[in-house]
């Protein structure tokens, strides 16, 4: 188990100049944060810093403000993936988050529609109203956007209905917590929308 030391310290690199991590790895939920336990496949990306929403009621003390998505840590210039087949709502530039791109993939099991959101890309390689693939290379890793420091990763988010922002990991095709590498010779079903990592594994 990792020491809150070494936490902050991984937290504060990510912000300031980047942490790096071995594949398969998955950094700690914050003490705040209702903690899902996380299944990584060996040869996928590590997340650098988790989902974390702090409740109002408690002590923010240390714990930083929230962090609506997964930080993934991989090289510029990566591929990012689209997680499920869906249509692009959104790729646009904008200071704060740099080059983004939204997909609209469909409903989840209780009929809400999914949308994924994937941040601080260097390029932008679809563009609104085209129809994506599940594996298709949306865009590239990269640093974009102020909020990014100067740590190439994906911010990865997800949506049900347009605003309710969720835990990414309650969606992996796999079951929850457990993060799905994109297999193209693996079919998954369309519905309900179920979601595979949005970079590739090595």
């Amino acid at each position: 188990m990792q020491k809150p030391a070494l936490t902050l310290l991984c937290i504060c690199g990510l912000i300031v100049t980047g942490c790096s991590a071995p594949d398969g790895t998955s950094a700690p939920y914050s003490p705040a944060t209702q903690h899902i336990t996380v299944e990584m496949p060996v040869n996928a990306p590590a997340i650098g810093q988790q989902f974390r929403v702090v409740p109002d009621t408690a002590d923010r003390g240390g714990l930083g403000g929230d962090h609506l998505g997964l930080d993934v840590l991989s090289p510029r210039d990566a591929p990012v993936l689209a997680a499920a087949d869906g249509v692009v709502v959104a790729s646009f530039y904008e200071p704060a988050y740099g080059n983004r791109v939204e997909i609209a993939h469909g409903p989840d099991d209780e009929g809400r529609i999914v949308t994924t959101r994937s941040v601080h890309l260097n390029t932008r390689l679809v563009t609104m109203g085209e129809h994506v693939l599940r594996g298709q290379k949306i865009g590239t890793v990269g640093s974009t956007g102020a909020l990014a420091g100067t740590l190439n990763h994906l911010h990865f988010e997800t949506r049900l209905n347009g605003t309710g922002v969720v835990d990414p990991h309650l969606l992996w095709a796999d079951g929850v917590g457990k993060v799905t590498c994109f297999d193209l010779d693996r079919p998954l079903p369309e519905s309900p929308v179920r979601l595979t990592y949005p970079v590739q594994c090595r």
